[in-house]
Formats: C-alpha cells, structure tokens, sequence
C-alpha cells in the first residue's frame, strides 16, 4: 500500500525535484511572477490528481448484506487534452519576465519533455538581469492513479468504504519527503426502503466520499546553481525550507445499476470537486547586482514563504462501466468525465 501512495503523488514527487530547479529560478522575477509562472505550469497534473482520487469508489449500487466486504484494487488513467499540455506565456500577465526566443507557448507539466522559450527576467527599470528557458515537460499526457480500498456492509443497506495510509517518509535525492493519505466513502441503497421501487429490477444507491492527501518535502540545493547574469539565489540559514503539497477532494450524487447474470451495468451522475494547494516555504534571498557608472551596487531581497499556489475544480461527474462476478472475484472497468476524461479498471475480492 505504501507503493501505491508513492505511486499516486508519483507526479508530484517529480514538481519536487522540479521545484529546486525551475521554480528558485521564478523566485529571481519576484513572488507574483513566480506564482503565476509555476500554476500554469502545474495546473493539469493538479486537475489529474483531483480526478484520479474521486474514481474508483463504486462499480455496483448493490449494498453488502451485514458484515459483507470487498477489497478492490484498481487504477485510473486520467487523458490530460491536448489544449492542457501547452500554455501562452503572453496571456499571464507576466511583470518582470519576458519572452526572449522561443514563442509564447510553453510546454505545461504534461507536455513535451524539451525546453521551452528562453524568458528573460527585467529588473524595475526594464533592463535584463538573468534568464532561463521556461520548465520541460514531464512528456506524459495519461496520469495513472492507482488505489486500494475496502468496503464493509456495517449498517442495513449501507457500505462504508475506507482508504487509508499512514503518514510516511520517503527520501528523494537526498530530500526527506513525508506523504499521509485517507479516503472514507458511504453508499446507501435508498430504493430499499421504498416500497414502490423495491420491486423494480435495478439498484439504486446515494454515495458520498471525502479524502486527502499531505505531503511535504525537504529542500536543498547549492546557490551556485542559480547564480545567472546579475542574481544570486540563496537560503536563508533558517533551516525551515520546504515544498508542502495537500489535495482534498470530494464527490457525492447517484448510481444507478443493473444485473444481468454474472454482468452487472452500473452508471453515476454526481458533484466532483477537488482542491489541491502547493506551497513553497522558508526564506530566500534575493541579490542583485547592479552597475552604475563603473561602481557595482547590490541590492538584496528576502522573500518569505514565496510560492502560495490553490487549484480548485468543481464539475458534473458521469460514470458507466461493466462489472463481471467470477466466483470469489470481480473484474470491473469504468469511464469517467469530470475536469478530464478518465478510464478505472480494477479486481475486487470478497463476499456480500
């Protein structure tokens, strides 16, 4: 399970890893800049993550009996759109970044794995004192977010679904990274109580989950490294710098499904929402040089807690897919359209 939390923060394990590169580089255009800059960038793999941990949570409006269970494991692949792999620069707004080469468009974490424009960063009075080439790609269009849960039949005509890991620690090139995870989800079959629509042959449940995920991140790296023209990055010696990144979501609405044998048909409309906030902490000094008649002058700024980024989604949620009962086990596979479309596919094992 512990690889499976890993797997699904996968993506941004990688911004980590980015964020000591490309996102230090921002911090030298100032805190508004950088923002900017850094969510356009991200916003797909935000959305994905969003998505991916609101599927998967039904493949039935079926209810256990008391005491009946399933362990289900099962992984979603998230289609980020062609229009959501690129981003213009010209339309952010930018203040002290500007495009030197390269065109306006720029690859967003889920584009192309090369370079983007060259930018240069200007300094108040319009003059260039560094640059660097906006962020590659991670080159994957597909977000799979795989997920392991249980449902348990612990009321009449009602599941309560748990997804849960721990909070632990994984190191990233050398940078300490902690990531906790919980999901609990309730699906009750209302028709059964209804006396008229008991006797028609299809189920029909309400559902509602709720779940979240915190990570955070160490960082280091050499101030050399982004040492360009004019600026130098640095830490402050506080010891306190670090990438935080926590994603809520939730989903609630109705299913609906159908027996035909061993084949069961289930369908869901509902409410996906998702928020998902990145934040980078700690103090980082700024210094410019600046020359001026002959004689250098340096001015330093110290940016605290720089990069406060949020992405919310709140869409339509519709589901269909097929489930297949084999003895003991079931084989399932579903389509989702929410902020993306996605495709779940999984095995479930128990009893009902």
């Amino acid at each position: 399970m512990k690889r499976i939390i890993l797997f699904i923060f996968c993506g941004f394990i990688s911004l980590v890893t980015f964020s000591q590169s490309n996102v230090v580089e921002f911090l030298k255009a100032g805190k508004k800049d950088a923002n900017t800059l850094f969510k356009a960038y991200l916003d797909p793999y935000a959305m994905a993550l969003g998505d991916g941990l609101n599927n998967g949570w039904y493949n039935s409006a079926e209810t256990h009996h008391l005491f009946g269970f399933d362990l289900s494991i099962s992984v979603s692949a998230i289609q980020i759109p062609e229009k959501d792999q690129t981003f213009d620069i010209s339309k952010l707004g930018l203040t002290n970044i500007s495009v030197a080469s390269g065109g306006n468009i720029a690859p967003t974490v889920a584009g192309n794995d090369k370079p983007g424009p060259s930018l240069n960063i200007k300094d108040s009075s319009g003059n260039s004192i560094a640059s660097f080439n906006s962020p590659n790609g991670a080159g994957l269009d597909v977000v799979p977010v795989p997920m392991v849960q249980l449902g348990f039949g612990l009321l009449p005509h009602t599941d309560i679904i748990g997804r849960y890991v721990p909070e632990m620690k994984y190191n990233n090139d050398g940078d300490d990274m902690n990531i906790g995870f919980w999901g609990i989800g309730v699906k009750h079959n209302f028709k059964e109580w209804i006396p008229v629509l008991k006797a028609l042959p299809f189920d029909a449940s309400v559902f509602a989950s709720y779940s979240a995920v915190n990570a955070k991140s160490e960082l280091s790296f050499d101030p050399n490294d982004y040492s360009d023209g004019n600026v130098t990055v640095s830490f402050a010696n506080d010891e306190a710098q670090m990438l935080k990144v926590n994603t809520k979501t939730s989903k609630f609405g109705l299913i609906v499904s159908k027996k035909l044998g061993i084949l069961t048909v289930f369908g869901g409309i509902g409410q996906s929402n998702s928020e998902s906030t990145v934040d980078l902490i700690g103090k980082y000094i700024i210094e410019t040089e600046i020359p001026i008649g002959g004689t250098t002058f340096t001015t330093k700024d110290e940016l605290v807690d720089p990069i406060a980024l949020q992405f919310d989604s709140k869409n339509i949620s519709l589901d269909a897919g097929l489930r297949l009962k084999l003895a003991f086990f079931s084989l399932f596979g579903s389509i989702n359209k929410a902020e993306y479309t996605s495709y779940n596919a999984g095995i479930s094992l128990g009893m009902r």
